[in-house]
């Protein structure tokens, strides 16, 4: 018979809450023998024998954050979801934090509808060195007398055109600056979903069972069946330091010295991340998407694939790429008097770094990087290669661009936005986003057009109606403020039932 009882479920509240709960129900049970609290991170061997070695004692305040979660979840969908049934139809829930994620999507919604394009014009120039043969490249039209140009109509875009027709274009400058582009850091809940939604297409919660499967662990053959990730709800992106060393030595036997940074990339967890997790990575790096090709299905060797690359690519060199920026000046005749300039960008990658794992555009990587949005991507003067520039020298036109265009409303969330707006806002955690949105799905609130999430007549009554009536409750402010004090329970800051208290007064009201 054994001397105690080991209580191992996963390692976040919600494990927390259901070991306090397995030691409630056995209690009688089990004679006075010890309980003892063990949790890993996944499901290895070396790191299961880790954790019976070392166990713990239930976390309390970790307890009570989770059940004062699902005490205020409940008081918020039993007592708000029968106003809806008063007001438009039984069956309808309402929920503290997904009412808060159709309120995005109705006000983006409301924004699109409300959206009127205004038409603007893009000019530029097909050009090629002096000589029939030379290979053209295009430049964008990137100042009027040193101002950005705006031209909001055809009759000016003609005007301008008219303008610089027939003068010589002359290369003003040709400069060079050297740009290095960091990793990303290895997933986190979060930052998995979106990018298998975005790369595999695959839906939040598709995405989560998924892991869950490689997480458990499958059958390698020879009855080996062993974790190939680690534990997948987490919002931390730190890595233990037997992952970076192992990470370290197989970069360097596979990529050689120069992939290896001097000291290990670290990457900082948000302000209120609240597990003491590790990234999504896997159990063991030496194990390629390849190695496994024969014994996952298509689907868990995508997303194994898309986990292994983005934690081992986080452990490598930055990519250090060179930008040359050539801008052309079309010089005035006396009897006129503006001066227009051109410009093109061209980034050639010099040391490849991370990039040797990670398929990335760079370009549009850059963009990103440098805080413009998918939709200012088309408006760079970005192109694929310049060719080589003198300063001083006259360059050919082969033909004026002109191009119209229309500024565009705001995109639909996707599944991956919504998600990413969710936790910049600081509402909901880890375990809840795919949740949220697979409850909005089925309730009827949303439907899902071209991965993109539409509130539907019903989703906009609701929201409306719970906006109207409790508009602070349903506050993006207001639902972060609530996980903030959860976190703080959690840290043993604040006293649950306070918490409660506070929260149930200010509700009632």
């Amino acid at each position: 018979e054994s001397a105690a009882i080991y209580l191992a479920p996963d390692p976040d509240r919600e494990g927390e809450a259901i070991a306090w709960h397995l030691r409630e129900v056995l209690a009688t049970a089990a004679k006075k023998k010890p309980f003892h609290r063990v949790q890993y991170n996944e499901i290895t061997p070396r790191a299961v024998r880790a954790a019976f070695e070392k166990p713990g004692e239930i976390d309390m305040a970790r307890v009570d954050a989770q059940q004062g979660r699902r005490v205020i979840d409940r008081i918020v969908g039993y007592t708000v979801s029968p106003l809806l049934w008063r007001r438009i139809k039984r069956g309808l829930s309402a929920g503290r934090v997904q009412s808060v994620a159709l309120r995005l999507v109705c006000e983006r919604e409301r924004l699109i509808q409300a959206f009127v394009p205004v038409t603007y014009w893009v000019l530029g120039a097909l050009l090629r060195k002096a000589g029939a043969a030379a290979e053209t490249f295009t430049v964008k039209l990137a100042r009027i007398d040193g101002e950005k140009p705006g031209i909001g109509s055809e009759e000016a875009a003609a005007a301008a055109l008219a303008d610089i027709e027939g003068r010589a274009l002359r290369v003003q400058s040709v400069s060079t600056r050297a740009v290095s582009r960091r990793p990303l850091p290895p997933f986190i809940t979060s930052t998995l979903q979106q990018a298998a939604s975005s790369v595999l297409g695959y839906s939040p919660g598709r995405t989560m069972s998924i892991a869950q499967k490689l997480y458990e662990g499958l059958d390698l053959g020879q009855g080996n069946t062993v974790g190939l990730i680690t534990y997948m709800r987490t919002d931390a992106p730190t890595v233990s330091r037997d992952a970076q060393e192992a990470a370290h030595a197989f970069i360097e036997a596979q990529y050689g010295a120069d992939y290896c940074p001097a000291t290990p990339n670290v990457y900082k967890s948000r302000a209120n991340a609240q597990e003491a997790h590790e990234a999504v990575r896997p159990t063991d790096v030496t194990r390629t998407p390849a190695d496994l090709a024969g014994n996952l299905s298509p689907t868990e060797l995508r997303l194994y694939d898309l986990i292994w690359r983005r934690f081992v690519a986080s452990q490598m060199t930055a990519a250090r790429m060179s930008q040359r920026t050539v801008l052309i000046d079309s010089e005035p005749p006396p009897a006129q008097q503006h001066h227009y300039q051109f410009s093109a960008t061209s980034t050639e990658v010099v040391f490849p770094g991370f990039l040797r794992v990670m398929d990335l555009d760079i370009r549009k990587s850059l963009a990103t990087a440098n805080g413009k949005d998918d939709d200012a991507e088309e408006e760079s003067d970005e192109v694929e290669r310049l060719p080589a520039l003198e300063q001083g020298e006259t360059v050919e036109l082969v033909k004026w661009l002109s191009d119209r265009k229309e500024t565009k409303p705001p995109s639909r969330y996707s599944e991956a936005a919504l998600i990413r707006a969710l936790e910049a806002d600081g509402v909901g955690r880890p375990s809840t986003y795919a949740a949220i949105i697979e409850t909005l799905a089925q309730r009827d609130y949303v439907t899902r057009e071209k991965r993109t999430l539409a509130p539907t007549q019903l989703g906009f009554q609701v929201c409306d109606l719970l906006v109207d009536k409790l508009g602070t409750l349903f506050d993006v402010g207001f639902t972060a403020r609530m996980e903030q004090q959860l976190d703080e329970v959690e840290d043993g800051q604040v006293e649950w039932r306070a918490l409660m208290a506070d929260f149930y007064q200010r509700f009632s009201g």
